[in-house]
């Protein structure tokens, strides 16, 4: 089984990619989600180190929390000491789970990869590439972000770069311009350069 690590910029179009895999019978791991589900494990470690602007009836507000976090580094850095050992331990279940069910990939959809230490997980890292003014208006659609919050979200993730320090492991660049059957035919392209047997369930 191989272990991918899908990642990119905030609306460079992970997902797209990533239901390409789901459709051809890999595991996809949404690592965003369990960092939903890893906020709600972390409410008193929240609000003890957020205070209740962020956290009310033992309800994380996420929008007040990301607000915050997002324009200061220190505060960001605080929230995944609290947030990410529990993410990075939930995909290890899924990565085991997968196997066991003899999954020909696992497809960890993350925009912090490498900033979570996931790519130590990791055999191949696919980055999906989109230019900052695509990624701009697609954010703006789906999350009414002004430019000010959007800049703010790419200062950061500015670490987030289509290298890795490991020198054995891959790195394949994806170019997406929103094209539906080029992000099929390039990930049909990339499993077959590597090996990974598929199986499409369309």
């Amino acid at each position: 089984m191989v272990i991918i690590g899908l990642t990119g910029r905030a609306c460079a179009g992970k997902d797209q990619y990533a239901q390409v895999f789901e459709d051809f019978g890999c595991t996809v791991v949404n690592v965003d989600h369990l960092g939903h589900d890893a906020l709600k494990e972390s409410v008193d470690q929240l609000q003890e180190a957020f205070g209740p602007a962020v956290v009310h009836d033992k309800e994380v507000d996420r929008k007040a929390l990301g607000a915050l976090v997002f324009s200061d580094t220190e505060k960001l850095r605080k929230l995944e000491s609290i947030v990410h050992p529990r993410m990075v331990e939930a995909c290890r279940t899924l990565i085991a789970q997968a196997e066991k069910e003899d999954k020909p990939a696992v497809i960890l959809n993350a925009a912090l990869l490498k900033r979570m230490g996931l790519e130590r997980l990791c055999d191949q890292i696919l980055f999906v590439h989109a230019s900052r003014i695509r990624r701009y208006f697609r954010c703006k659609g789906r999350e009414g972000l002004s430019f000010s919050r959007f800049w703010a979200r790419e200062l950061a993730q500015k670490d987030i770069v289509p290298k890795s320090d490991d020198p054995t492991l891959g790195v394949v660049i994806l170019s997406n311009r929103r094209s539906k059957s080029v992000i099929h035919r390039q990930v049909t392209r990339y499993c077959d350069t590597i090996g990974i047997r598929i199986s499409s369930n369309r």
